[in-house]
Parts: C-alpha cells; structure tokens; sequence
C-alpha cells in the first residue's frame, strides 16, 4: 500500500523544518575552529600579513589583541578582502568570501552570524536538489525524498553550519547539474534555441568556478555527459553546450591568470595533499568511511566492529542505488550522475592510488559524489519500479538514522571535520583554569591558525606570545608571575631551553596536531 498524500507531505515537512533547526542549533557556540577563522579575520577586513606582522613579534600580549583581528573594520571595503585573497590564498576564489565580507557589514559580526550565511547556502541547495532530481526522475516522490535526505543528511548538516565556501559550492553543484538537464531538455522540446535556459546554465557555472576550483571536475563531468549523449557528433545541443562554457570559461580567465600569477602560493597550500603518504588499505578504508558520511555518521574513525558494519552497509546500499539509477532510468538521464559522480572520484582518488597522497580524503572535496549519492538513493527509495513494503521500510531505517546521525553530531562539542582544532576546547580549559596563564605559540604548521582559534575561547586577561622561528632561536623565559605554557613548540626549543635554562617540561595534550606543554623553571 502506497502512503497517502497527507502522509507524505507530513513527514517531508518535519524533515525539511528539522533539517532546519539542526542547521541553526548553537551555531554561536560550535568550536571555531583553524579553518574558520581564516574567513572571519578575511570577512574582518584584515590581511594574513597584518595580523602577523602584529602579532608575530615575540612581545607578550593580552588576549583582545587578538581579538581585534576578529572585529570587523570599517574603514577597509570589500574590495581589500577581495584582494588580499587574491595575494595570498589563490586556491580559494573569491565568491564566498565576497559574500561573507558584504554579510558582516550587513548584519554585524560575530561567528554564529557568519554562519548564517552558511546556512542560507544550504537551504538554497534544497530546492536546487528538487529541481535536479525532478529534470532526473520526473518524479515529485523521487525529488521530494531527495530533497528530505538532503536536509537532514549528516554530512551536509555539518558543512552548512561552518564559515566556509562547501555549502555555497554544494548548493552550486545541484544548481548547475539541473540547470543543465533544463537546458538540453528545452533544446530538444523547441524549435529555437532557449537561450534564457543556457544563460542561466552558464551564469551558475560562472558562480561555482568562482567558489571553488575543484568545479572544474563537475564541469569536467558534465562536458563528458555531453559528448557521450550526442556520441561525439556535433548537435544543436552539444554546440550549445560548448558555446556557453566557452563564455563561462572567459569569464573566469581573470582568477585563473590570477592563479598562475601566486601558483607558489597555491602549491605550497596544497602540498600537504601530495607529500602525506599512507598505506592503501588505510587509504581505502578512510575512502569508504567518507562515501558513507552522507547516510550514517557516528564515527571518526574506523575502529570498531559496529563502525565497519555501518560503513560497510552504506557503501553497499550506495553501490545499489547507482546500479538501480542505471538500469532503472533512461540512459541519456543517468549518464549525468555517473559523470558527475566518477569524473570527480577519480580525479582525486586514482592519483592517490598510483603516486601517493591524501587528496581524496578530504571528504569537502568529494561533495559531487556524495550529492550523486544522495541523489541514487532517493531513486531506490522512490523509485514506482521498487514493491511499496520494501521502499517504506528501507526509507524510514535510512531516514532514521540520517537523523540519529545528525542529532548525535549536533551534541558533539568537536565534530571530525574540525580534526585540526579538535583539542582546543581541552587547551583552553587547563589555560582558563590556571592563575595568570601565558601561551606561547611558534609559527610553524596549523599554530597561527589555531593560536586565532583558541583565543575565541579563552577568558579576557589570558596573556600571549607569538614566536617566529629566529625569535624561537633566541628565546629565553620572560618573567611571568603565573603558569607558563607551550603550544606545540619545535623540539629543539624545547631541548634549548631543558639544556640552558633547565626548564622541565609536562606535556599535558597531545593529538596530530596540537601539543600543550606546561613548562616548569628551575627555582
């Protein structure tokens, strides 16, 4: 028996206003973490330069010097921190963060407003997954069960409540992918060319390149669908196609010279994703642990029997759905997701294979195929070809524990998408719990970043130093009548000031990558 309307329309609505509430839940009081305060010293008005220059000087500052950096300037426009991304952080273009610099003006500081923005991107993304599954399935079960499961899955949960460009560009990929479907489908229907139709196409095509490079896979994808759809042979359609990435491509010439311009600084950004080498099966397993992240989330890691179980159920629901979509489906529609979906994953999962390196467990960059993902499994759920009794039972298990699994994140006080920070709300209790506490903190790896991410949560009056490397050369204890405390400090700091100054150091924290070190002088 099929479930009524009335039925439907309930529980679509509970999950999409849940969906809702998650993504505003506490977005005040989430961990800020390493990444995140990148977007908020940006949206701010300041340069990486700037707050270096300032802080990196080896004097001892209190904590609202730090705080400055996160409080918006008005005399600085959104042109400034459009620039000084382009100088210094090329890999990130400009759109999110234009947005997130004309959102602070508007509605005033503070990172859970930041969020919002966020927020509103992911929202956008559950019409943009309608639209997309409707031009799929020409289904309204099928494209309201995918916009449902969008809204409470774990994964995009976690992205929409973050100050970063992921929801923006998520919602981007739907947007494109649909709009595309669109336009072929209104070529073939009219006699003229719908321009309107390819101008939208194109006009969100230029917007996703601006949010992030790795659309250049999707579009990749998606030209792929294309020539493969008319076989290789040049149609109205393909011509089209080809025409209005052509003009899109023209308009992101000037951030792709832009590029070419600071490739240094682009290279060094992202050489973390080519020189960290790890086993195959560890590589293999963290793959798996990520493509099932959009359904079932309750783990960091695999490292126990009932976290292999879901993961591996997951990824093999997930390899159902795909080959249900493609024996289920016209092929000329099905062919889009597969694009989409496989183009992507092996742009960044076979060069990890074949040369080393960790580019595809980032699962942020995956965010095409997990969207494919969802998108299959609302066809198996919603599909008329499946028996009403099993599409009911799996639909609800699937949807509950999406739900469980968003619910469970939501009450974590550090999610595994925050790794780099994930010890820093443990750092800033031992430090607000200390009489006159003094941080010091050197330059290398993630400690700036963290550094201005741990001083969002530490009490006022907290005093801090800033060591770059000569500084840290040169280093000797500075009088200080409270406890005195390390961040991460380089081994040979540490050997320097045990050998000149006999300093006894305690290591209190440790993870991949923070360490606190309390230090004890000699009396």
């Amino acid at each position: 028996m099929t479930p009524s309307p009335r039925a439907t329309v309930v529980l679509l609505s509970g999950l999409l206003l849940l969906g809702g509430w998650l993504r505003m839940h506490d977005l005040d009081d989430k961990l800020v973490w390493h990444d995140e305060i990148a977007t908020v010293i940006l949206a701010a008005g300041y340069s990486i330069d700037e707050w270096k220059q300032a802080l990196y000087t080896g004097e001892v500052v209190d904590v609202d010097a730090v705080h400055h950096f996160q409080r918006l300037n008005r005399d600085r426009s959104v042109g400034d921190a459009i620039a000084e991304l382009a100088r210094h952080d090329p890999q990130h273009p400009p759109m999110y963060y234009l947005l997130a610099s004309s959102w602070v003006r508007a509605v005033g500081e503070g990172i859970g407003r930041l969020r919002t923005l966020s927020v509103l991107a992911s929202l956008l993304g559950l019409f943009a997954m309608f639209q997309l599954t409707w031009e799929l399935a020409r289904s309204r079960r099928v494209a309201w069960l995918a916009t449902g499961a969008l809204a409470v899955s774990p994964f995009f949960v976690l992205y929409a409540q973050e100050a970063r460009e992921y929801s923006l560009w998520a919602t981007l990929i739907l947007a494109t992918t649909g709009a595309l479907l669109r336009a072929i489908r209104k070529t073939e229907e009219r006699p003229s060319i719908p321009i309107g139709a390819w101008a939208l196409y194109g006009l969100l095509t230029v917007a996703s390149l601006y949010t992030s490079f790795s659309s250049a896979a999707v579009i990749l994808g998606q030209v792929l669908f294309v020539f493969l759809r008319v076989k290789g042979r040049p149609d109205r359609m393909s011509l089209s196609a080809a025409g209005t990435l052509a003009i899109a491509a023209l308009a992101f010439l000037p951030w792709a010279l832009n590029l070419l311009r600071n490739y240094e600084a682009f290279e060094a950004s992202m050489r973390w994703s080519k020189e960290i080498v790890i086993p195959t099966t560890s590589l293999l397993r963290i793959f798996a642990l990520n493509l099932s992240r959009p359904f079932v989330d309750f783990w960091a890691d695999l490292e126990t029997l009932p976290a292999w179980i879901g993961v591996l159920a997951a990824v093999a629901l997930c390899l159902w759905a795909v080959v249900s979509l493609v024996r289920e489906l016209p092929w000329e529609r099905t062919l889009l997701v597969l694009c989409v979906l496989i183009l992507p994953t092996a742009i960044h999962l076979v060069p990890d294979l074949l040369f080393g390196g960790i580019r595809s467990l980032s699962t942020r960059y995956l965010t095409p195929t997990l969207l494919m993902l969802l998108v299959s499994m609302a066809w198996l759920v919603g599909s008329p070809q499946r028996r009403p009794n099993v599409a009911k039972g799996l639909g609800a298990v699937l949807l509950a524990v999406m739900v469980a699994s968003s619910v469970h994140n939501n009450r974590q006080e550090v999610v595994w998408s925050k790794g780099v920070s994930a010890s820093l709300p443990d750092v800033a209790r031992v430090l607000n719990a200390s009489e006159r506490p003094l941080l010091v903190a050197g330059i290398e790896a993630h400690t700036p970043g963290n550094m201005l991410a741990l001083s969002t949560r530490l009490d006022p009056g907290t005093k801090l130093q800033f060591l770059r490397i000569p500084d840290e050369r040169a280093y000797e204890l500075v009088e200080h009548d409270g406890d005195l405390y390390f961040l991460g400090p380089n081994v040979l700091l540490r050997q320097r000031l045990e050998e000149r100054e006999q300093v006894r150091f305690e290591l209190l924290l440790e993870d991949l990558f923070v360490q606190l070190w309390k230090a004890h002088p000699a009396k």
